[in-house]
């Protein structure tokens, strides 16, 4: 499990150390603005989503503590309820950025966080299936450099498309503002990708900028998770389908709470 483990990090801290770099003094130019409003100074607004079995995970950062917080979510019956969201950075600093892994009964989160006066990784794992967490570890630092947050350009917000597979079938997920407002949209095709069934609004929220969208497939189900942004708020949101891809449930807001582990 080490072995798996460590691999599992490394991945993590080179994607991440990809996306940001390396130089002295680097600024972090997040954009983050929808509808010419500033939503937050982090960019690649996401709620990365594992599965294992019938467990669903699934994190996301916010500042509703009123820091920036790494919070996450469990669920036992494939998605149909969730637990007590958990706080897992409960830091001084801010964190951000984070990423999810799942195999077997192992549950793997990292975040980038400032508590140290540096942004560097941190790590927390799990071996009972999300129920709890070991404490936090740093992983990496990057040389020396100070990573210092700035505004973001205006009027620009990063876009994404996410593909997965169960059998014959695959799924396309991504977000746009074709219909006058962002949101999310869901494509499935039942024959290798040859042809797509009629595209679905998944988000499907008209007072609200949808963006930052994942997703997650085995077996039958599909989940996709997604941020809503209204002026002063930022809510996580999951959608279930349980008959690949067919049909979905109502989506299910994720609340943050001040919860510990």
């Amino acid at each position: 499990m080490n072995n798996c483990y460590l691999s599992r990090v490394l991945s993590v801290i080179a994607i991440t150390t990809a996306i940001i770099g390396v130089a002295a003094s680097p600024i972090l130019m997040q954009p983050q603005l929808v509808s010419s409003r500033v939503v937050s100074n982090y960019a690649h607004l996401r709620v990365p989503i594992a599965v294992s079995g019938d467990n669903v995970y699934v994190t996301w950062w916010d500042n509703k503590t009123g820091n920036n917080e790494v919070f996450f979510a469990r669920s036992t019956d494939n998605g149909q309820t969730f637990e007590e969201v958990v706080n897992l950075s409960n830091a001084t600093g801010a964190s951000a950025d984070n990423e999810i892994s799942a195999e077997g009964d192992n549950v793997y989160v990292t975040w980038w966080d400032n508590k140290t006066g540096n942004w560097e990784v941190f790590s927390r794992a799990s071996a009972d299936n999300g129920e709890t967490f070991e404490d936090a570890v740093m992983l990496n630092s990057i040389a020396n450099a100070s990573f210092k947050l700035a505004p973001p350009p205006p009027e620009t917000v990063a876009v994404d498309s996410l593909v997965d597979s169960s059998g014959d079938n695959q799924y396309v997920v991504w977000w746009d503002n074709k219909t006058g407002n962002w949101e999310v949209s869901f494509a499935r095709s039942t024959d290798n990708g040859e042809t797509f069934d009629d595209i679905v609004n998944i988000s499907n929220s008209s007072n609200a900028n949808s963006i930052g969208a994942r997703m997650d497939a085995e077996g039958d189900n599909v989940y996709i998770t997604w941020f809503d942004i209204m002026p002063g708020q930022k809510n996580a949101f999951i959608k279930v389908s349980n008959d690949n891809g067919e049909t979905f449930g109502n989506p299910i807001l994720l609340n943050s709470t001040t919860t510990t582990t």
